[in-house]
């Protein structure tokens, strides 16, 4: 059963590439005095399989790996009962471990690692989807990363995919279909400010409601 009426505001952010997500949930996290998770996710369930920081940013959006004995030998000692799982899928029950975590201990904001379907089940989560419109994604990935025009655009594809991907793999849903989220909004029609004003009053409706 989910954990609503305990009071707690648990926010997930899911993201198109170069769409701003990631700064609208971290402002909103600090508009709101909320925990902040996105690479603090990282690093907590780095720490708890005893893996280095690596393996996940590197395999942490990612299906199959052939490198998954690597991470089998590495968490002999962890105690975990999926010894033959392959890495991706083993850093992914790891990573669903340390959420449900993140969300029993206060108000949160997570970005990404499918944290809206991990806490589907247990906890009354605010779910958004943040995107935006071509244009705006490849100059804000141009500026970001100093890339040109080409660079981006294949990043953002190829990034874009990777994400997809991964979400349709571990949650059997289509990856920013608006049925799994509660709001879905594009940083292009009202900016990072205007998003993250938008989300701050919707979160406050939830609550009243």
């Amino acid at each position: 059963m989910a954990e609503s009426g305990t009071g707690k505001t648990i926010i997930t952010v899911s993201r198109q590439y170069g769409s701003g997500g990631r700064e609208v949930g971290k402002r909103l996290a600090e508009k709101r005095g909320l925990a902040y998770y996105d690479k603090e996710l990282i690093a907590r369930a780095a720490k708890e399989s005893g893996v280095g920081e690596e393996f996940f940013e590197k395999e942490g959006e990612q299906v199959a790996n052939p490198l998954s004995f690597l991470f089998s030998y590495a968490l002999e000692g962890s105690g975990t009962s999926q010894d033959a799982l392959p890495l991706a899928d083993r850093i992914f029950i790891v990573q669903a471990k340390i959420i449900k975590q993140i969300a029993t201990e206060g108000d949160c904001v997570i970005v990404g690692r499918c944290s809206d379907y991990v806490l589907d089940q247990d906890f009354d989560s605010i779910d958004v989807f943040v995107h935006s419109d071509w244009e705006s994604r490849i100059t804000r990935v141009m500026r970001r990363n100093d890339l040109d025009r080409e660079g981006a655009i294949a990043r953002i594809k190829k990034t874009d995919k990777r994400r997809s991907t991964y979400y349709q793999h571990y949650t059997d849903r289509r990856w920013g279909d608006t049925v799994n989220y509660d709001l879905s909004l594009s940083t292009s029609k009202i900016g990072i400010d205007g998003t993250v004003d938008l989300l701050d009053r919707y979160v406050e409706l939830r609550k009243a409601h």
